[in-house]
């Protein structure tokens, strides 16, 4: 059998929507289109559930088509300008510039939206030129994960760290892991003693302000030496070994991401997740934090309409729903702070540490950041070069890389 036409099927939801809504007791209008939803399609599920409340109360139809997210800004693009393409659909941080400067993305209407519950960071990154783009509803980052036997509660600071880290060394163990050459690790530790890549601006960020080598990343570095000087992380720890030895249970504690968890639950080891501990300045590190945003179609006739069920895919009933399912973490506080989202580890653990992050740059110039860092911070552990030295090396390559982008 063919493919239905876009046309037929889209009639064929409309009639669906149609009966489905008038055999629940609410009124619809057989002739109005139905709103389209891009969605990830492990929350086709979630979004459908939420479709059919919504056109409950509202008498709009909704019809719910399942795109990968990575998929999602591409084909908006092309399906867009014919009239194809959605009234709602989400897309990976990272992506937003790209959208806002096509065109692709509209404004967002936040007084159609209750936004105080959610994190600033979340917010702070779907905000360009001081208008909302984006709703956020899904945040993630990289954090401690630690071994409850070796530590039956998370250490506080990484003072601490460093003092246990010494006397496990002692015995053939390790106090704390990370891949130190990964620049996107090893940022968290520069961001919480004050260093950036760009300088943010009203509108984003300033590429030609680069706090890659400042006082802040400076020390940070130092700290790192010390700790691979000191063969407390070793050389050669990367994103394979170090989770290697947390499920061997060599290691107290590692930085990852929840993408290492299930090894770490194969493992057997009773582990929990919390935010990287504080700086000796007070602050914690602060890594990149990746986000997933509804939004509103520039080429969508109904906008309003469109972030009217924004609002409600993103109340606090409804990302508990989405938390239940799996789906990610809520960045909103108020689902954060309930008894059973608190009680997984993975959830509240990642959820603190993502509201203490960095967001990543969304624009051309961060893609010339990553090899000249990684490069530098192998380097300067080396001893090739001092930490100053290689900090400014590698800010030098960063700035005529971005030259000849221009």
């Amino acid at each position: 059998m063919k493919a239905m036409s876009g046309r037929l099927a889209r009639t064929l939801a409309v009639a669906t929507a149609a009966i489905l809504v008038l055999l629940t007791g609410g009124a619809v209008s057989l002739a109005a289109d139905p709103l389209v939803v891009w969605c990830e399609p492990q929350k086709q599920a979630t979004v459908q559930a939420a479709a059919a409340e919504w056109s409950k109360k509202s008498g709009i139809p909704v019809q719910v088509e399942a795109i990968s997210v990575l998929e999602t800004a591409n084909k908006v693009q092309l399906a867009g300008p014919v009239g194809k393409g959605p009234d709602v659909f989400c897309c990976l941080s990272g992506q937003l510039g790209m959208l806002v400067t096509t065109g692709t993305a509209a404004p967002i209407d936040a007084s159609l939206l209750d936004l105080s519950q959610f994190m600033k960071v979340s917010l702070e990154g779907a905000t360009q030129d001081g208008k909302l783009y984006g709703v956020p509803y899904d945040i993630s980052s990289v954090g401690l994960i630690y071994n409850k036997k070796i530590w039956p509660q998370p250490p506080a600071t990484m003072d601490e760290v460093i003092a246990k880290s010494r006397k496990l060394k002692a015995k053939g163990q390790f106090g704390l892991l990370w891949p130190l050459e990964n620049f996107y690790f090893t940022y968290a530790i520069m961001a919480g003693y004050g260093g950036d890549v760009f300088a943010p601006t009203a509108d984003g960020w300033n590429p030609e302000d680069i706090g890659l080598a400042n006082e802040g990343s400076v020390k940070a570095l130092k700290l790192v030496k010390t700790l691979r000087d000191e063969g407390l992380i070793p050389v050669g720890t990367d994103h394979v070994v170090a989770p290697g030895m947390l499920n061997e249970g060599k290691a107290a504690a590692i930085i990852d991401g929840s993408w290492t968890l299930a090894s770490v639950q194969q493992a057997g080891i009773d582990y929990g997740v919390a935010p990287i501990p504080k700086l000796d300045n007070g602050k914690y590190p602060a890594p990149f934090v990746s986000l997933k945003w509804w939004h509103v179609s520039s080429y969508s006739k109904r906008k309003a309409e469109a972030t009217q069920f924004i609002a409600a895919l993103t109340t606090k009933d409804a990302m508990y729903k989405s938390f239940k399912n799996a789906e990610g973490i809520p960045p909103r506080m108020d689902v954060l702070d309930m008894p059973d989202v608190k009680s997984k580890p993975e959830v509240a653990g990642y959820g603190a540490q993502a509201n203490y992050g960095s967001l990543l740059p969304d624009i051309p110039e961060m893609n010339v950041v990553w090899v000249p860092m990684n490069n530098a911070i192998e380097i300067a552990l080396r001893g090739d070069r001092t930490v100053q030295e290689a900090l400014a090396d590698a800010v030098n390559i960063i700035k005529q890389s971005i030259a000849e982008l221009k």
